[in-house]
């Protein structure tokens, strides 16, 4: 005796197909708490040698595979957008990352902002010291 199945999908190939083009279709964004353009750049360079496209007011890259547009939201902070919902995890920790360097690249201009400023108005740099939490103290002599 033998026994026959038809086993057929619930849903097409093209059903599917469909689907995933939906999701694909479909924007999705992350906000940042970045909103320098250079400094957005500089990061987007250092941390993954990311080539930039400019287009429509929006920075342009790709990154692990993932198609990332950075545009500027109402708020004065950039927002990454991406087309793929099942890849909201991933971006997020891209996202992550970037802004950990941005804040390091935020300090470093900082900080050689206040020196040359000092600098010029004829002050001298006494001590620097940097704390545990990476935040550095500046001390100047004012009688210079």
């Amino acid at each position: 005796m033998s026994v026959r199945y038809d086993i057929r999908p619930r849903i097409t190939l093209e059903e599917a197909m469909q689907s995933l083009a939906a999701h694909r279709k479909s924007t999705f964004s992350v906000q940042t708490k970045m909103k320098s353009e250079a400094l957005l750049r500089n990061t987007l360079a250092k941390l993954y040698n990311a080539t930039i496209n400019d287009r429509d007011n929006a920075l342009e890259t790709g990154i692990s595979g993932h198609q990332l547009v950075f545009r500027m939201s109402s708020t004065g902070f950039y927002e990454v957008q991406y087309f793929n919902s099942m890849e909201g995890d991933a971006v997020r920790t891209l996202v992550r990352d970037m802004e950990a360097e941005y804040r390091g690249m935020v300090q470093d201009y900082v900080y050689n902002t206040i020196k040359a400023k000092a600098e010029e108005k004829g002050l001298v740099l006494e001590q620097e010291t940097v704390q545990k939490n990476q935040s550095i103290v500046l001390t100047f002599n004012l009688n210079g």
